[in-house]
């Protein structure tokens, strides 16, 4: 499945440079792929027994900054029964990122990620990193994709982490988000369907 991943990711990074290579201009300074909050709910289902089906929240929040950096947040307020006897009491996960523009609408990824995940039984809570990279083309002005592929080594020890995610712009600060989130040997997945603001 790790292998799989990357090479999709790898293949549609080539796929839609090749496409980009030939546009012309700059990135726009109104460009706001980085830069937004936003609310989502958050289904989450593991693959393990006992087996656990929540609908919870999720929260984002994302800035650029110095041209290439961003910075961002996620905190999911859930309980969700996890492998070896966890059950979460609220996630948090932030970090710091690296991103480029290879075309007026396309940015390459790189991201290092800190998890917080509270305990609420008597398993004591966790810390974990997590890096990944991705892919970011707005296929228009509305509508936008995001692919990553990475690691982390939360509760389970060396896992792959799978994001796709795309978002409708209503307009240039108003939208929604779908968002599919699934670790591999943590078992879980998250479906998250979300309201965004951009700045």
């Amino acid at each position: 499945m790790k292998s799989t991943n990357c090479k999709l990711l790898a293949s549609l990074a080539i796929s839609i440079a090749a496409i980009n290579a030939h546009a012309a201009g700059g990135i726009s300074p109104d460009a706001n792929q980085y830069r937004y909050v936003e609310a989502a709910v958050a289904y989450q289902s593991t693959d393990w027994g006992p087996f656990s089906e929540e609908t919870n929240m999720t929260f984002l929040a994302s800035t650029d900054f110095l041209q290439y950096l961003h910075a961002h947040a996620r905190y999911n307020n859930g309980d969700t029964k996890l492998p070896k006897g966890y059950q979460q009491d609220g996630w948090l996960t932030y970090g710091i990122g690296v991103h480029y523009f290879i075309g007026p609408n396309t940015s390459l990824l790189i991201t290092a990620d800190r998890h917080e995940l509270a305990s609420k039984n008597k398993k004591p809570d966790q810390d974990a990193k997590e890096f990944r990279a991705g892919i970011r083309h707005d296929l228009n002005s509305h509508w936008r994709l995001t692919l990553e592929a990475g690691e982390h080594d939360l509760i389970v020890g060396s896992d792959t982490t799978f994001i796709f995610e795309t978002v409708y712009s209503y307009n240039e600060h108003l939208g929604g988000s779908f968002r599919v989130r699934d670790y591999d040997e943590l078992d879980l997945s998250s479906y998250e369907l979300g309201f965004r603001y951009s700045f």
